[in-house]
């Protein structure tokens, strides 16, 4: 692993947030496998767990780097 997803306090973050949920906060099913920034991290985001949102790894590549009030539009997203 190189870069950002490398970094061990990124991995366990990311591990505390889905030992919470598995359902993913874009499409409200469960099975989420990755997580998704709710700030993306290239609008400013951090990688903080306050940040962080669990996602399906294609759900989070459909909402890409948009802000959450931009992608809501393509749809009905669940609370999470």
């Amino acid at each position: 692993m190189t870069g950002r997803t490398a970094n061990r306090r990124y991995r366990a973050e990311r591990a505390a947030v889905l030992a919470v949920s598995d359902v993913c906060w874009l499409c409200g099913e469960r099975g989420a496998d990755t997580v998704d920034h709710v700030v993306p991290y290239s609008h400013g985001g951090t990688d903080n767990r306050a940040n962080l949102r669990p996602a399906h790894r294609s759900c989070n590549s459909a909402r890409g780097n948009r802000a959450p009030t931009r992608f809501a539009d393509l749809g009905d997203f669940g609370d999470w």
